[in-house]
């Protein structure tokens, strides 16, 4: 089914039939006999493109597809066009053409001779180079396919290693919040209650699938509302992050260990509200985390000590160098973070 893939025509064929023709009409000095009249020299491209052109092209294509394929050597497939496009021209095709374009009284055997021995050093010529062309680009492809395999693995490598970070219990959080139950199960059962539930929805958000090799927005928006609760719940109920957009977030792949990081110290300092919002496009998707207020000083600094570099590395090491996380340090702070989707 490939064989008969590279088979088929490209719109840039008939254009390269014409240019073998015409090389191989200039290349045998036939143009540059000054008694030809321009008629004279249109029949003899017209013989060209028919005897050379057109079956170099055909069985160059041939060639490329089985040599592509294992099923000949490149060398001898490419010698065989050689050979198969002159000899076949000359005393195959060029019998035919002469009830159709005419045939000097002059020509004898001896042209045919002769004709076929130029030819086939310009030939030649030309198919070596256009074989060192082909198998440079094929290199270089093959080159190129080894390089992003390897980015693609180091990728995964990072992702599956943020993966299995994020997985891990951060021990203060742990301890701290289950002293703080165990404080106010007795003075406020209904709120240690809702600390519980927001710490073991977190929990749980936390804990990756066992099949999972890259994090997604809808998980990472599940981990970032489950904190957000749980802060909430330390807050008197308070709303401290606003998701716009985002009841339903989509399932695009994203890098674990950036999200919640970056949120997590800013709903930690301060009273400050702030806004998460999705903005994609074709390929891309965006998000930005606004401060809304109305501590504007204390917010300031709050997000000066957001790790953004450690984080965009983080980021860049699972989605690649299109990948972005900056702050516009502003009167209220915002962050945007970009990634290919």
């Amino acid at each position: 089914m490939a064989l008969m893939k590279d088979l088929r025509l490209s719109p840039s064929d008939p254009g390269w039939m014409l240019l073998v023709g015409a090389a191989t009409l200039v290349a045998n000095g036939t143009p540059l006999d000054n008694t030809m009249s321009g008629r004279e020299v249109l029949n003899a491209l017209a013989y060209n493109v028919i005897q050379f052109g057109i079956p170099a092209v055909l069985l160059l294509r041939l060639a490329n597809a089985l040599v592509d394929a294992d099923w000949l050597p490149a060398w001898p497939a490419y010698i065989g066009v050689v050979g198969l496009t002159v000899f076949g021209g000359i005393w195959l095709i060029a019998p035919r053409l002469y009830p159709l374009l005419g045939k000097v009284d002059w020509w004898t055997w001896e042209n045919d001779f002769a004709l076929a021995s130029t030819t086939l050093i310009w030939h030649g010529l030309g198919v070596a180079v256009y074989v060192q062309l082909r198998f440079s680009q094929r290199a270089q492809a093959r080159l190129a396919t080894l390089r992003d395999a390897a980015a693609q693995r180091e990728r995964q490598l990072a992702a599956t290693q943020l993966l299995a970070l994020q997985a891990r219990v951060d021990p203060a959080l742990l301890s701290e919040r289950l002293a703080a139950i165990d404080d106010e199960l007795l003075r406020e059962p209904l709120r240690a209650q809702a600390r519980l539930a927001a710490l073991i929805e977190l929990l749980r958000a936390l804990q990756p699938h066992i099949e999972a090799e890259v994090s997604t927005l809808a998980r990472e928006i599940v981990a970032l509302r489950a904190y957000a609760k749980l802060v909430s719940a330390d807050a008197q109920h308070t709303e401290r992050l606003h998701l716009a957009g985002l009841a339903e977030p989509a399932d695009w792949p994203l890098a674990p260990m950036v999200l919640l990081p970056l949120v997590r110290p800013l709903l930690d300092e301060g009273t400050t509200l702030w806004s998460l919002s999705l903005h994609a496009s074709a390929g891309v998707a965006e998000l930005r985390l606004q401060a809304l207020g109305p501590d504007a000083e204390r917010t300031q600094r709050a997000a000066a000590h957001v790790p953004v570099a450690e984080l965009c590395q983080r980021l860049r090491a699972v989605h690649g160098e299109a990948a972005s996380l900056s702050l516009l340090a502003e009167d209220m702070p915002l962050f945007t973070l970009i990634w290919p989707t």
